[in-house]
């Protein structure tokens, strides 16, 4: 059994350096990412396939850096509508991350991001996500490894939107190496109250994506961060605080999460301002 996170790492998406995680991206952020003091970089397996895994794990080693891996599903694959094809999917990806090092496989692992069926989920669509996700979890857990679920707000996804509902598919799921993977940016449309999603997961959530309101400076937006790290002081939070500023996208994912501009001038305003703000403020709660 995957054992959980015993204390809190801080990283950083890969989106900020690359659009694709190729050998020539590896060889910039990582050293780069080192540099700041991150502790993680979160690959995007949008084409694991083409991911040079024991390149990138030797520059992990080199630097000090672990890595972590997200994925979402294509339409054509996605778990429920087509179960038996997202398992198809996935585990690949699982042996692509558990190859790169990776501790956890996260995301939105159940779906597509961007597509909604315009109702109400329904108990087959969750019973497929469950059918789908139940071997890969069980993979997951021979190779002592998480995989996270992460609720995205309504114009992302119909199925899991809160906390509330991820907890409840766990509970439907019943894989205890599934944890939930929280987003202050998705929290920040559908939550009670920002700091509410990670005191109702409380220790079902081990990861975190730090994201400002419009996905760019943690800091320069509306993001009430005093209630967030608050919240994860109270729960007694362990686990990946990690940013995600989109500041390159591939085609597809930007259309998917509606992201027409840019949202910051470049890495460094995100390195150089984002990570300090997000660092003192753990340390100030006791975090760091």
């Amino acid at each position: 059994m995957p054992s959980r996170p015993d204390r809190i790492r801080v990283g950083m998406h890969t989106s900020l350096w690359a659009s694709e995680w190729t050998r020539e991206a590896a060889e910039i952020a990582i050293p780069e990412a080192a540099e700041h003091g991150l502790e993680v970089l979160e690959i995007a397996l949008l084409n694991p396939a083409a991911v040079d895994a024991e390149h990138s794990r030797r520059l992990f080693e080199k630097h000090g850096v672990e890595p972590t891996a997200s994925i979402c599903l294509p339409f054509d694959v996605t778990a429920p509508l087509h179960p038996e094809k997202a398992v198809d999917f996935l585990m690949p990806a699982l042996d692509k991350a558990h190859a790169l090092g990776c501790s956890i496989l996260c995301g939105v692992t159940y779906s597509t991001l961007g597509w909604k069926s315009g109702a109400r989920p329904t108990d087959s669509e969750y019973a497929n996500m469950a059918k789908a996700l139940k071997p890969v979890a069980r993979k997951a857990r021979d190779y002592g490894m998480l995989i996270g679920i992460e609720p995205c707000n309504r114009y992302e996804t119909h199925l899991l939107n809160t906390a509330a509902q991820s907890l409840a598919f766990l509970e439907c799921l019943d894989e205890p190496n599934v944890t939930i993977h929280l987003d202050t940016y998705h929290m920040n449309i559908e939550e009670k109250g920002i700091g509410h999603g990670v005191r109702v997961a409380g220790e079902h959530c081990s990861y975190i994506h730090l994201s400002e309101s419009d996905r760019g400076v943690p800091g320069s937006g509306t993001i009430d961060w005093t209630d967030v790290f608050r919240a994860l002081a109270e729960t007694g939070f362990k686990g990946d605080l990690v940013m995600e500023s989109f500041v390159t996208l591939p085609p597809e994912i930007a259309s998917a999460l509606c992201v027409w501009r840019d949202v910051a001038s470049g890495r460094q305003e995100v390195l150089e301002k984002g990570v300090p703000f997000l660092k003192s403020l753990a340390k100030v709660h006791g975090l760091a």
